[in-house]
């Protein structure tokens, strides 16, 4: 059901209990199939960590694009632009906060802290000469891997992106690290440029040759478009847009994690 039809909906019912509509904005409908978004293998190290109640760091690896990065200026130009309460100043939130937020409602004798790292314009080639010192200096149980983008932007061959995030999937586990592999985002207007969809397979398959879980972003992202909960092609971008859209990318990899983190057992489906 679209968001549009459910806000009418509610409202409407509302009306007919006796109330009126509430001016509150609607958390967004983080809605997406459950094949894209199950873990399907464990994570054992961290399934480990937060059995032992240590203090647990996910780490999350990212290379920065120019579309995610013009969303953001424009919610928060537009946030801004807002003169009166709190909202001038607020920054929009990215969904690594998000995760840490609710991985720490969810297992709150875990300690957990979500650590971001950003390369900017990185292939995965490039980030296997920081990964070590990365995964020395943060430690983290769980590593979260978004490439991809940069890699289709330069045309990178396949096969070479292949065995690159292969060796850093493998520079994790030696690390003890578990990994989450993600893929490129979704937009409509960058579609025409470059294609990432073989990248996104070749991570699929990576992952699974690797044991590791696959968040496939370009999936869920069009998927949200296709059925109209997000707007992701709107000439003028709501306010909320950037900030709802890395809400729901976070409460679906939390959801992933949870999934990993019961399975346990190492290459478990």
């Amino acid at each position: 059901m679209k968001r549009t039809t459910l806000g009418l909906i509610l409202a409407c019912m509302a009306l007919l209990a006796g109330g009126t509509a509430s001016p509150a904005r609607a958390e967004p409908v983080c809605a997406a199939p459950s094949e894209l978004t199950r873990a399907g293998f464990g994570l054992p190290r961290l399934a480990k960590s937060l059995e032992d109640k240590t203090p647990t760091t996910i780490l999350v690896l990212n290379s920065s694009t120019v579309s995610e990065k013009k969303l953001a200026k424009t919610s928060s130009d537009k946030t801004s632009g807002d003169k009166t309460g709190a909202a001038k100043d607020a920054v929009p939130r990215r969904f690594p906060s998000y995760i840490e937020e609710i991985l720490r409602a969810r297992y709150p004798d875990g300690g957990i802290v979500v650590a971001t790292q950003t390369q900017p314009r990185a292939t995965a080639q490039a980030i296997l000469t920081v990964l070590p010192d990365l995964l020395r200096v943060n430690k983290p149980s769980l590593l979260i891997w978004q490439t991809g983008t940069y890699d289709a932007i330069l045309g990178v061959d396949t096969g070479a992106f292949g065995d690159a995030v292969g060796d850093g999937i493998r520079l994790a586990h030696e690390a003890k690290t578990d990994v989450i592999l993600v893929g490129p985002q979704y937009s409509p207007r960058t579609t025409f440029a470059f294609d990432v969809a073989p990248y996104t397979n070749t991570l699929r398959w990576s992952a699974r040759g690797n044991g590791v879980p696959f968040f496939d972003r370009y999936d869920i992202m069009r998927y949200w478009q296709d059925e109209g909960i997000f707007d992701l092609d709107a000439d003028r971008p709501s306010t909320t847009l950037f900030d709802d859209v890395h809400g729901c990318i976070g409460r679906l990899l939390v959801g992933m994690i949870a999934d990993g983190v019961d399975k346990k057992t190492l290459g478990s489906r």
